[in-house]
């Protein structure tokens, strides 16, 4: 889905690890299917080191803000009500001004690096 929506090329995920992205500690042999999946779309996946959750600090700023802003505040009634309310928030956190961003959205700062390309 991803490659589908992304306007470039996705070239490398850096996950921590997981075994939701990787059995390394579970299996010397098989691999996860979100390493095949990546493996399959020619993506490299790059693993932070282990007990580092800083190097994935933005990825936890954004999980926290969606449990404060999203999953604190909504209750869903099937995956289907998941999925809707799910994409509004989406839709107004990439538009949303940021500090750390210059008081850019997201959605501004892609924008302007996607003219300047």
């Amino acid at each position: 889905m991803l490659q589908k929506v992304f306007p470039f090329k996705i070239q490398t995920i850096q996950t921590d690890n997981g075994t939701e992205f990787i059995y390394k500690y579970i299996s010397d042999t098989e691999l996860c299917p979100f390493d095949i999946a990546l493996k399959n779309a020619g993506v490299q996946h790059k693993l932070i080191p282990p007990r580092t959750p800083w190097h994935n600090g933005k990825v936890e700023r954004s999980h926290r803000n969606d449990r404060r802003y999203f999953y604190n505040w909504e209750k869903f009634a099937s995956v289907e009500d998941l999925n809707r309310k799910l994409k509004d928030h989406l839709r107004w956190s990439n538009r949303k001004p940021m500090r750390t961003l210059g008081g850019k959205s997201p959605l501004d700062l892609l924008r302007e690096i996607l003219s300047n390309a």
